[in-house]
């Protein structure tokens, strides 16, 4: 597999990436932070694909071991969002693969993004949304093993079925996250402020849950429950 990164990619994946913090700290009303966010673009090419399993390729900690111990060394830094492109002769885990805290990436949580489809950047509502939840992803492994179960911090892949304790005035106005986001243009935006704020139920259910203030505020202590 062989290709580079134009320039008109670059500079719009950047883009994109550079929207990141502030998606973060607004879509959980301020309970959460990506400050400070560093922006590094290797010049080095990648040497080597990791089998995520299935025969399906990504960039794993591994592939980028010079670049996280010259940028990131152990215990430096908490999230790494590593962004590459692919030609698309291979199977890969996905547009996103996403591990939590380990000594894989030094203590940090490690995503594996592609770039192929950048120009889908310029049309979205919310293109940074996409690497909100791969990031989401290392902050769902954190608190997994933290020993949160599902009943707290949902599934990041529920949306299909959840809805929002949000009045129907608001979004996803008392639809699933499913139903809104194919109506409103294909953005999952009130899930992810949802997620991040605490406002998940499940349909017929008026119990709350999902990162809320006391979750994000949890440092290994007793989960709570939910409200």
């Amino acid at each position: 597999m062989r290709r580079t990164v134009d320039r008109d990619e670059l500079q719009v994946t950047l883009d994109v990436l550079r929207r990141v913090p502030a998606a973060v700290k607004g879509w959980s009303e301020g309970n959460a932070s990506l400050e400070p966010f560093e922006m590094v673009v290797a010049t080095r090419a990648l040497t080597s694909l990791s089998d995520s399993g299935g025969g399906r390729a990504w960039v794993s900690p591994r592939d980028c071991s010079p670049e996280l111990a010259r940028h990131a060394p152990g215990g430096s830094v908490d999230a790494i969002l590593a962004v590459w492109p692919s030609d698309g002769t291979l199977e890969l885990c996905g547009w996103g693969c996403s591990i939590g805290p380990g000594h894989e990436a030094g203590g940090a949580g490690f995503s594996s993004i592609v770039s192929d489809n950048w120009r889908s950047y310029l049309t979205a509502p919310h293109p940074e949304e996409g690497f909100v939840h791969e990031w989401l992803h290392q902050v769902e492994a954190t608190y997994r093993d933290l020993g949160f179960g599902e009943d707290v911090v949902p599934p990041l892949h529920e949306a299909e079925i959840l809805t929002s304790s949000r009045p129907p005035t608001e979004p996803p106005h008392g639809d699933t996250y499913r139903v809104h986001h194919d109506r409103a243009g294909h953005t999952w935006q009130p899930w992810y402020h949802d997620y991040m704020t605490g406002h998940v139920r499940r349909p017929g259910d008026g119990a709350c849950f999902g990162l809320a203030p006391e979750v994000w505020a949890a440092r290994g202590e007793r989960p709570p429950q939910r409200r």
